[in-house]
């Protein structure tokens, strides 16, 4: 590899001259190589997926926690209200039908995100596998001074 740099003379008009050199070509970098850095980008892709998933799991289980308290009020409860609601009428009323649609409403939504739940459970578990995947493939195909973060991802729900 040929090398430029600054070498001025004594006199005045050499001071911006430049002069060349051969240079011994740098030692290839070996954490550039296409297969560490093709196993490093699975690992980010695959690190990626996982934590989505267990973000996405998180949300779903706090909103299934807050539809549980609604959920534990007693049915007669309902039926209470609606007697009264129906003898009242009114404004009142109006109120009392509306909380029990939101009781109606929080059983659906409770049904859905349960499913949800186990889509995204299965899905974080498929992430949790590409990641082990992943992992040995940087194992394999990087030097260990280039490997980086091995360790595996944890998802607390909590």
């Amino acid at each position: 590899m040929t090398q430029t740099y600054w070498c001025p003379g004594p006199w005045p008009w050499q001071w911006t001259r430049t002069c060349t050199r051969e240079v011994p070509d740098p030692p290839p970098d070996p954490c550039n190589t296409p297969t560490c850095v093709d196993a490093k980008t699975e690992l980010a892709a695959a690190r990626g997926r996982f934590t989505s998933n267990c973000n996405g799991l998180r949300t779903v289980t706090a909103v299934m926690k807050l539809l549980k308290q609604i959920l534990s009020v007693p049915i007669w409860t309902l039926v209470v209200m609606a007697v009264i609601a129906a003898v009242i009428g009114g404004l009142i009323a109006v109120v009392i039908w509306g909380l029990i649609a939101v009781y109606g409403i929080s059983w659906i939504l409770f049904l859905v995100l349960s499913r949800m739940a186990v889509v995204i459970a299965t899905s974080l578990e498929q992430a949790r596998e590409d990641v082990i995947a992943a992992l040995k493939g940087v194992a394999a195909g990087c030097p260990e001074q280039c490997r980086g973060d091995l360790s595996l991802p944890n998802c607390s729900l909590e």
